[in-house]
């Protein structure tokens, strides 16, 4: 008997779900981290989806009232310092590791709850990577979020917020405050994916611009006291 083709279209889709779902999205590529003199790594592989100024504890975002609060956004402590906010979108084709940025030790864990949370893009988002301005989406401001802060043996401060894409962030950390890591030492898991936020002081520029590829472990993120691509660091 011949199996009409719609039926096998529909098996080739519901075998590369389960495959996506079930093996891909677990892999564990094998890097080794090396940064440079005065870098700060990417900690999650994915796409840059803004590079902002933070002046003031605050960032200028088109499409809002008003400036936001970046220690809100970050679920850090009131009176972040200036330096540079990155966002750093990980869709369902990319590594679901988030790795630390620099050697140094875990200062704080926290789990920052939402009501809802609501999908931080359009659907195609998740392949293409997102279009427009994510920073002034309800789901980036209003989404669960999961702050790790870290800091360099020279005292240097970074903060990471893990965001919800959509869905409940489900995140596996693997690391507790006072823990020693090492650059490119697995923080934690996202099996659902998420936008990656990393702020960074000001002594830091931004090597990457909005819209290229990063890869956690082994990308130059940003760099103490250098001039980004091309001068400076393309900013949305």
């Amino acid at each position: 008997m011949r199996v009409p083709r719609r039926v096998w279209m529909l098996a080739a889709a519901g075998a590369a779900l389960t495959y996506g779902r079930a093996v891909h999205r677990y892999r564990d590529p094998v890097r080794l981290a090396r940064p440079g003199p005065g870098e700060l790594l990417a900690p999650a592989d994915g796409r840059v989806a803004f590079v902002r100024r933070v002046t003031g504890g605050r960032l200028d975002v088109p499409g809002l009232n008003g400036p936001l609060d970046a220690a809100d956004l970050l679920g850090a402590p009131a009176g972040l310092a200036d330096g540079w906010l990155l966002g750093v979108h990980v869709g369902v084709l990319d590594v679901r590791f988030v790795t630390s940025p620099l050697a140094g030790a875990v200062e704080a864990a926290s789990f920052h709850g939402s009501r809802v949370n609501v999908p931080l893009a359009g659907p195609l988002a998740a392949l293409t990577g997102p279009a427009g301005n994510l920073l002034a989406g309800r789901g980036t401001l209003e989404n669960e979020r999961l702050t790790l802060r870290l800091t360099g043996p020279d005292g240097t401060p970074v903060t990471l917020a893990l965001v919800a894409p959509g869905r409940a962030l489900n995140a596996r950390r693997y690391v507790t405050p006072g823990d020693a890591v090492q650059a490119g030492v697995k923080l934690a898991f996202l099996p659902e994916g998420a936008l990656v936020l990393l702020h960074v002081p000001e002594a830091f520029v931004p090597q990457v611009s909005v819209g290229g590829r990063v890869q956690a472990g082994l990308t130059p993120l940003a760099r103490r006291g250098e001039q980004g691509p091309e001068g400076a660091p393309a900013t949305v």
